[in-house]
């Protein structure tokens, strides 16, 4: 038997036995029109295989966590067709972001947390919080330094994480907030089904207005919108400046003045699975005192120890392990 059921980033319970973090808030990539259930891994499970590579799950290389550049749709992988047959499902294509400096982001309390513009969220990738950085040199550490007045991903992961609460701290859902002039800008169409207004999409006429209009179901706390009102004014007057004290983002360009206002879901997406199974080099699959369970083989996000983004994997380790499952086979 080969297990190739694609990985586990569906199943909440299951991934946060890696990090913890990772609350039901986010969303999956290739959802709604396929989910990484776990369950090849859990069926290997009860038969006594090990899981492995655990800690690749939570490196600061990769797309375990990823923002693509979708907003107002739940699914914001990218932006939807609307012709494609689970677009039902969908239900909006999203508004594609061309540039992050066209709006700000906030958390589920309405303050900022982040420099936009350098388009994805700090969900576990530090390399730009680093200076110097060199990828995989392990002097990058000694240049960690904590600046309460200055940007990094520590500070930034402490206000993303403002509004969490017990027993599971999710940080909530992630705003992207704008007005009626980015709108114009980018010549988005802010009505379905370009965005989904259920609980996805907002607008109102005052900022005030908007926070109290956001609802969604992983919104643990309600926005105040005077907190709204103060981030939006303090980041206009950073445009006014030219500087972002806050968080450094350069030469912030445009105000949120304008109204209609708007919130869009921007919530980053869990990405790849690469943790799984235990499996040789062969693809067998392995138990807890490191010996072969006969018969049963894995690949793909299923199977752990790989950091190996998307098709190289899956098709390299499906040839190995059906060459050497098809070579079990008893001739006739």
């Amino acid at each position: 038997m080969i297990l190739a059921t694609g990985g586990s980033t569906s199943n909440v319970h299951f991934r946060r036995m890696f990090d913890p973090r990772l609350t039901e808030v986010y969303q999956v990539g290739g959802e709604p029109y396929t989910f990484q259930d776990a369950s090849g891994e859990l069926a290997a499970m009860a038969i006594g295989a090990s899981l492995w590579g655990l800690g690749n799950q939570m490196l600061e290389n990769g797309a375990t966590i990823r923002a693509h550049r979708a907003i107002g749709t739940r699914y914001n992988y990218f932006v939807w067709d609307v012709h494609c047959p689970i677009f039902p499902l969908v239900r909006a294509t999203g508004l594609a972001v061309k540039h992050w400096q066209d709006l700000i982001l906030v958390n589920q309390l309405g303050q900022r947390f982040y420099d936009e513009s350098k388009g994805d969220p700090p969900h576990g990738n530090v390399s730009n919080d680093i200076e110097p950085y060199t990828p995989g040199d392990y002097r990058n550490s000694a240049n960690i330094t904590y600046d309460p007045t200055h940007y990094n991903y520590f500070n930034a992961a402490m206000a993303m994480n403002a509004a969490s609460q017990p027993p599971d701290y999710t940080a909530g859902p992630i705003w992207a907030i704008f007005d009626a002039e980015t709108v114009a800008r980018n010549q988005w169409r802010v009505t379905p089904p370009h965005v989904d207004p259920d609980s996805y999409f907002f607008s109102a006429h005052t900022l005030a207005a908007l926070a109290v209009t956001i609802t969604n179901p992983y919104q643990a706390i309600s926005m105040d919108g005077a907190t709204l009102e103060a981030t939006v004014a303090r980041y206009n007057a950073f445009v006014d400046a030219g500087t972002d004290v806050d968080f450094g983002k350069p030469m912030p360009p445009y105000k949120i003045q304008t109204p209609p206002f708007y919130a869009a879901w921007a919530t980053p997406n869990v990405h790849d699975t690469r943790a799984g199974l235990r499996i040789n080099a062969q693809g067998q699959v392995m138990d807890m005192q490191g010996q072969v369970i006969p018969g049963l083989y894995c690949g793909g996000e299923s199977a752990g120890g790989f950091n190996q983004h998307g098709l190289g994997r899956c098709t390299t380790q499906g040839y190995i392990a059906g060459k050497h499952a098809a070579a079990e086979r008893p001739t006739a």
